[in-house]
């Protein structure tokens, strides 16, 4: 497997100063530099003129690559911190580690602040295709680098893009329901930034608790189980704190049993449930009641239609989505009604 190294210690040099010296994009830098893409050849001859000027010097491990003919498989993830996408990572592994061919890995940020840097270091590496699990930025952007490179997406449904992800709507209705179910009625939902493609979750447990006929208290917060644990503790701190919390992922759950721990809380008192069944979740430590993605599946099978799209480039766009199921633990307890 092959990692890319940002740090380029010994390159004066960058793609980004071409860029900013030529006043466009570092994508399209990066498309003229390979060849690919639809670039003007007033631009590419501009790009070039002020690339010679500068000195700069295209990234040798992309060239280094292109002799290796639909043999190199880019993958983004997310979010190394969270044990989501190391289970996908080691799904698609196992499928791609037979075939020989080579992995190009580079990382986002949790907040999806990274996603586009990612996708332009495996264009510059000239991967044949992508393989993208939790992309943040907007549709229009990975439409615009799928013009250049294949994309399979995980976790996320992209129109016009090879798509492969749980249905989130289901599964936020199944945490909401199991919580009802033990008696909750006061719910607060961790609700994760609601952008494209990631909406499922707010609306499957708003939807579930207006059909019980109960209020909907969805609190917004980030990625992060830092953040996380600030933003739950205004709820844990209220007059009327919830009984029950529903986090939009694992690691946010994990965020909600650090402030309840803080404040000598339990599952007796709170019940939490997480998102993604992550291998964190299952630690003896932790026990988390959580909503089972499937992720090392998903990531196998990614790395199927990677594999298929490779093979026959025209073929019509592949969807897949996977029923996510609960995964009951010991973080979630019957409601004790107060004794006030």
């Amino acid at each position: 497997m092959s990692v890319i190294d940002r740090r380029r210690p010994f390159v004066s040099v960058t793609m980004e100063d071409v860029a900013r010296a030529a006043g466009v994009s570092r994508a399209l830098v990066s498309l003229t530099y390979r060849g690919v893409g639809r670039v003007s050849e007033q631009t590419r001859q501009r790009i070039l003129a002020v690339g010679s000027q500068l000195g700069y010097r295209p990234n040798m491990v992309a060239a280094r690559l292109a002799s290796r003919a639909a043999n190199t498989i880019g993958v983004v993830l997310l979010d190394l911190h969270n044990d989501l996408y190391a289970d996908v990572y080691d799904g698609l592994r196992s499928v791609v580690d037979a075939t020989g061919k080579h992995i190009v890995l580079a990382v986002s940020r949790a907040d999806g602040s990274g996603d586009q840097q990612a996708l332009e270091t495996l264009l510059q590496s000239r991967v044949d295709v992508v393989i993208a699990a939790g992309l943040l930025i907007p549709d229009r952007a990975v439409h615009r680098v799928a013009e250049s490179v294949p994309i399979v997406s995980v976790g996320r449904d992209i129109p016009g893009v090879d798509s492969l992800f749980s249905n989130d709507f289901l599964g936020a209705e199944l945490a909401t329901r199991h919580l009802q179910d033990l008696g909750h009625r006061d719910i607060a939902f961790l609700a994760n930034p609601q952008t494209d493609g990631y909406r499922g979750r707010l609306q499957g447990y708003e939807v579930t608790m207006r059909s019980a006929g109960l209020a909907p208290r969805a609190i917004p917060t980030a990625h992060s189980r830092t953040q996380a644990a600030e933003d739950v503790s205004v709820l844990l701190d209220d007059a009327s704190p919830p009984t029950a919390v529903f986090a939009h992922n694992d690691q946010a759950a994990l965020g909600v049993l650090d402030a309840m721990a803080v404040r000598g809380l339990t599952s007796d008192d709170v019940s939490v449930v997480g998102y993604d069944n992550s291998s964190v979740s299952s630690a003896p430590g932790t026990a988390l009641t959580t909503i089972d993605v499937h992720a090392t599946q998903v990531g196998r099978a990614a790395a199927e239609v990677a594999l298929a799209r490779l093979a026959a480039p025209g073929a019509e766009r592949t969807v897949r989505s996977w029923e996510p199921s609960l995964v009951v633990r010991t973080t979630t307890r019957p409601h004790r009604p107060s004794s006030d």
